[in-house]
């Protein structure tokens, strides 16, 4: 019975840290989804940002 006992703790051990794992693994793809997301947003205001000034520019009778 105490080898049955062994098993089974040693199991649960291996389903705790293949778990522990899979959690980690799934909140660093999010921080990479997160962190991409954040840079194609500022990209796009940037854009957006500088197409305003040139806009406001041409608008205001000259351009750079």
């Amino acid at each position: 019975m105490s080898n049955y006992s062994e098993t089974l703790t040693e199991v649960k051990t291996d389903i705790m840290h293949a778990s522990i794992s899979l959690d980690n693994e799934m909140k660093k793809n999010n921080q990479k989804e997160d962190a991409a997301r954040m840079l194609k947003a500022r990209r796009a205001i940037e854009q957006h940002l500088e197409l305003k000034r040139l806009q406001d520019n041409t608008s205001n009778g000259w351009d750079e």
